[in-house]
Parts: structure tokens; C-alpha cells; sequence
């Protein structure tokens, strides 16, 4: 543009007016504090739907508390049909153990029925960490037994009454390394 030209424009004063300060910073203030307290405000939600009442864990699925005082007899459940492979090069060698699990409490049975499952899972577990050399030394049944005892003790610690375990004594009625 020329002097001539710019004689001609219209003397207006349009200069924009500066805007107030933080209209830009607001939406990210409101979204750095509200993120943390939705996040903390979920998680409060979760863990309240999915904690468990106290009473959930002595009881069946009908509702009937289970009665862990000593009832005085000696109370039997059988466990069959124990067979794994012993950990090591070898796959081919197995251990196959069938027990007899004695204990006092009044719902024994009804305890190791309900955690069958459990019970066998840890017991498989335990027996496949053996390896064929360990099954040659002496004393090994023994082992196994005290073993077995010790992951049933952890297994079954919500029925404990005190700081004796529900189960007493392991019986083996069948106990084959091949």
C-alpha cells in the first residue's frame, strides 16, 4: 500500500480488547479435579458390590451355618483317584495316592465336600512338584503326607476353630510311584 492509500482508509479504532484471563484454563481445571474424584468415587462403588458379608464364608449354599465345634467322633472323607506325573526330565513316571482325611469338627464331611475341589487341586499341585529321584529316598511317604497337611492347613484356614487345623490325620490307602 501506498501513503495515498492508507490516507483513504476510515480512522476507526477496531483494536480488539483483551479478553479476561483464565476462560481458556477452565475446562482443563475442572477435568485435572474431577478426574480424580470420579476415579476415586468408582472404585468406592466397586469394592462396596463386591465385598463379602462375614457370614458368607461359614455358611453352604442353603443358608445353614456350619458348625465347626468338635462334635467328639472322629470324622472320615475319602479322597480317590489322585494321579500326576513327577515333575522332572522323565514325564513318564506318576504318583498315585489315595487318602482317608480324619477330623473332629461337626461339618467336616460337608466342609471338604464343599471344597473338593480345592483340595484336590492343591494335593495335584504338591505331588507334581516331586520329581522320581525325590520318591527314591527314604521317608518320602512321610513327606508327602506332612506336605499334603500343610497345603489342606492353608486351604481350609477360614474353617480353623483356634489354631488347630480341621484335619487331624492323613491315612494313605493307596500310595504308588511308578
Amino acid at each position: 500500500m501506498c501513503a495515498a492509500q492508507l490516507d483513504e482508509l476510515p480512522a476507526t479504532n477496531d483494536t480488539p480488547e483483551p479478553k479476561s484471563g483464565g476462560g481458556g484454563l477452565m475446562p482443563a481445571l475442572i477435568a485435572i479435579i474431577l478426574a480424580p474424584l470420579l476415579s476415586a468415587g468408582v472404585m468406592i462403588i466397586f469394592f462396596k458390590l463386591n465385598e463379602k458379608p462375614a457370614q458368607a464364608s461359614s455358611t453352604t449354599g442353603d443358608s445353614q451355618p456350619l458348625n465347626m465345634e468338635s462334635a467328639g467322633d472322629l470324622q472320615y472323607f475319602e479322597l480317590t483317584g489322585l494321579i500326576t506325573n513327577l515333575g522332572g526330565p522323565i514325564k513318564s513316571r506318576y504318583i498315585n495316592v489315595e487318602l482317608k482325611l480324619e477330623g473332629l469338627a461337626g461339618d467336616f464331611e460337608k466342609v471338604l465336600e464343599l471344597n473338593e475341589h480345592r483340595i484336590r487341586d492343591k494335593a495335584l499341585q504338591i505331588m507334581g512338584a516331586y520329581s522320581y529321584e525325590d520318591a527314591q529316598l527314604d521317608g518320602f511317604q512321610e513327606r508327602v503326607r506332612v506336605d499334603l497337611k500343610k497345603g489342606f492347613s492353608v486351604i481350609l484356614k477360614e474353617y480353623r476353630s483356634g489354631e488347630s487345623d480341621i484335619i487331624r490325620h492323613i491315612y494313605f490307602t493307596q500310595f504308588v510311584v511308578q
